[in-house]
């Protein structure tokens, strides 16, 4: 069972964390001075071994602290599947691997330090003074050996600022498709969402997440980066961003398909692409829309929608995303569909 919040940046909230600030802070936490109680300050040699055990002490508390909020992250298999693999996207699968070796470097150090305390406390201020830099060394190094995994974060806390906040328990629609046949366009137009729409593939590089608000229910509109007709196997971390989407949201997929002559990508790319889709989430999700009916021939448009249906597409949709043409069919149908897949009546509040 995963932890329910509906924004990754509510369960990974953390700043970066590198190997050369924790070097800088630990040398600078040991050379600042510390305060001794005046019980003890009446014996020179006892304030002497206290000093060094007091800036070990800092020393130790500031690594467990500063280790310790990357050892206490929920781990992939404590969130939602979606937000899991988007970790995993940009961790290279080795989030949970940093967790666990900075758990085990924060148990290393406590071991370390329960040692030489007990050597410090029993010590002369020359040994005292040795056994604490000994400690410094040490506890230095044993960090730069166990994180050299801490660049991971870094990556990690990027898609976690880029990832959209989805409520899993209201409808979501996916538009999904190929570069450049208008998804962006589609989404800011019947949605919150304003995306970047460029003549440029790939424009979109993350998910962006829009919303149509009616008195009694948010829809949430989600755009996808472009697909190419390729296995998943051979696809890019800016299409696994899509692929996670489509393989993990309980959603309606709106795949979108350039009929025209112009189109970036031919006909035939576009409906290899698709197979790529119907083969993750099958055709009972999926519905086609086929845009920029603006600039299609009607015999192109017949043309394309029989071969659809003769390939078992029955859910289609023509619409022009630029000019709104159809755009509330589209709506109306994506949710009719929503709530035949999950048993949900939400049609009934869209013309309320």
């Amino acid at each position: 069972m995963y932890i329910k919040a509906k924004c990754l940046s509510e369960l990974i909230n953390i700043k970066p964390i590198t190997y050369d600030d924790l070097r800088k802070n630990i040398l600078n936490i040991f050379t600042q001075r510390v305060y001794i109680p005046k019980s003890i300050r009446r014996y020179p040699d006892r304030t002497k071994v206290f000093i060094y055990l007091l800036k070990c002490e800092h020393v130790y508390q500031y690594i467990v602290t500063s280790l310790g909020c990357i050892a206490r992250l929920p781990k992939t298999n404590m969130l939602h599947s979606f937000y899991a693999e988007l970790i995993n996207i940009a961790s290279d699968n080795m989030y949970d691997k940093l967790i666990e070796e900075t758990a085990l470097c924060i148990r290393i150090v406590t071991n370390l330090w329960k040692k030489y305390r007990k050597a410090i406390l029993r010590s002369t201020p020359n040994e005292a003074k040795a056994y604490a830099q000994e400690f410094i060394g040490r506890t230095m190094s044993i960090v730069k050996r166990k994180l050299k995994m801490m660049p991971i974060l870094n990556e990690v806390i990027k898609t976690v600022k880029t990832t959209p906040c989805i409520n899993f328990n209201d409808p979501i629609i996916i538009v999904s498709g190929m570069p450049q046949v208008g998804k962006s366009t589609l989404v800011g137009r019947i949605s919150s969402a304003k995306p970047l729409v460029s003549p440029y593939p790939f424009t979109t590089k993350n998910i962006i997440i829009g919303h149509i608000d009616f008195k009694y229910v948010k829809i949430q509109i989600i755009d996808t980066p472009g697909l190419l007709d390729r296995s998943i196997d051979e696809m890019n971390e800016i299409e696994r961003k899509a692929i996670a989407a489509l393989k993990h949201l309980s959603s309606v997929v709106l795949y979108l398909i350039d009929p025209t002559q112009e189109a970036y990508y031919s006909f035939e790319r576009q409906i290899s692409s698709l197979k790529t889709v119907e083969q993750l989430i099958g055709k009972e999700k999926i519905i086609i829309v086929l845009n920029k009916i603006d600039k299609t021939s009607k015999e192109l448009l017949i043309s394309y929608e029989n071969m659809l249906k003769y390939s078992g597409y029955s859910d289609i949709v023509m619409i022009s995303a630029l000019h709104g043409i159809n755009i509330e069919e589209l709506v109306y149908k994506a949710i009719s569909k929503y709530d035949e897949l999950y048993h949900t009546n939400y049609k009934q509040f869209l013309h309320k």
